[in-house]
């Protein structure tokens, strides 16, 4: 297994050697509408080599900035104070962060291709407005581009957090986290450091120009709908028309509501990245375990580090198989970190959720481990990377 990348001249630890393009971060730029997205259970999520690069081919025939040198400045000032991020094709780069989510919607696919220097990421980028093309992070730095980032108060990148709530359910008994900017108790998805326990809430992330992949916490007029705590006044819920005065979410523009019982649902329905998956590729939401142990009558066990006693996991309703909120939130984050590696042969790792019905396809090439909960995996060399392997 892996033969193919052996080097006569290299050591046997060699072989499967991997190297990390870690990309740099920085700040700025403006908002874009929230995309709504429904993850599909039948897409086909993970692209092999093979169909990456007839994608890629069929990409450069129907190209719209074909006509246009590849010289082009990126740059249309004289200054960065001033600058215009325009693309070949004379539209205008614009970060996104909710790109992830916008390709998997367009490709069935969260193994983003840039169009300058044809690494592959998951992570958010800058996107062309007229022509759809992508450059990374790294070709952005290089052109002066300055994405916007957050961070929390250690320098790390704050990231799309959906089941925040749950978390803190989880470790503190209680639903509801304080944002850091505007300091209220908000009990809805965020932008957070899990680490360092830093969040802003939709609200405030949206101001900061942050875009989140999914929102479904708006009104009828797609206004973001604000958190309010228990009160005197009673309201109409808009979804299940039953009035109460419990923590509800509100538009502060119209007289739409969503009580508590049923943002908490909707709030579950929403997922950090397409790639989180259970091992036979369907969808996975975050769930009270003991509500499916009841009903199903099952044991529900981390696939990853066998925990059974999570009060919230990642489930898959059909299969029910399970990540525990660390072990799916580690996998969002190796996706994010390491999609796009080299083996050692120089090809691409990309994430697998997958697990393959040929055994030997479900050992690591690095540790020899048996891998249960998906792996990174390079299709022209027939190489497995575990998660703990690929971040070393």
């Amino acid at each position: 297994m892996g033969t193919c990348c052996n080097n006569n001249n290299k050591s046997e630890e060699s072989r499967f050697s991997i190297s990390l393009e870690r990309p740099r971060s920085s700040i700025n730029l403006q908002s874009l509408p929230i995309v709504n997205t429904v993850s599909s259970s039948d897409s086909s999520l993970f692209v092999h080599i093979d169909e990456i690069m007839a994608y890629e081919n069929q990409s450069l025939k129907n190209d719209s900035c074909t006509k246009h040198q590849e010289d082009t400045p990126f740059i249309t000032a004289n200054s960065l104070d001033q600058a215009e991020f325009k693309c070949p094709c004379a539209g205008f780069f614009i970060w996104q962060t909710d790109i992830v989510f916008w390709y998997y919607e367009k490709y069935g696919n969260w193994n983003i291709h840039c169009n300058f220097c044809n690494s592959y990421f998951s992570k958010s980028a800058w996107k062309c407005s007229t022509c759809d093309k992508i450059l990374c992070r790294n070709c952005g730095n290089a052109k002066g581009m300055h994405p916007l980032i957050e961070y929390c108060t250690n320098q790390h990148e704050l990231i799309w957090t959906p089941n925040i709530s749950a978390y803190y359910s989880e470790e503190y008994k209680k639903s509801t986290y304080i944002c850091e900017i505007c300091k209220r108790n908000k009990n809805e998805p965020s932008w957070s450091c899990r680490d360092c326990e830093y969040n802003i809430c939709i609200h405030c992330g949206i101001i900061k120009c942050l875009v989140p992949p999914l929102n479904p916490l708006i009104c009828d007029e797609k206004n973001p709908l604000v958190f309010n705590r228990r009160s005197n006044t009673s309201s109409l819920c808009s979804k299940c028309h039953e009035t109460s005065g419990r923590n509800s979410y509100n538009c502060t523009s119209c007289n739409y509501s969503l009580c508590n019982s049923c943002s908490e649902l909707t709030i579950r329905s929403i997922i950090p990245h397409p790639g989180l998956r259970c091992k036979r590729n369907h969808n996975l939401i975050v769930t009270k375990v003991d509500d499916i142990k009841a009903k199903s009558g099952k044991w529900l066990i981390c696939m990853k580090c066998d925990n059974i006693n999570m009060k919230y996991g990642y489930l898959c309703l059909i299969c029910c198989e399970c990540y525990c909120l660390k072990c799916g939130d580690d996998i969002v984050k190796m996706i994010l970190n390491y999609t796009g590696v080299k083996c050692g042969k120089g090809h691409c790792l990309f994430w697998n959720p997958l697990y393959e019905s040929n055994d030997s396809e479900n050992i690591c090439s690095v540790c020899w481990k048996k891998t249960y909960s998906g792996c990174f995996r390079c299709e022209n060399c027939r190489i497995n990377v575990c998660e703990d392997d690929v971040s070393r």
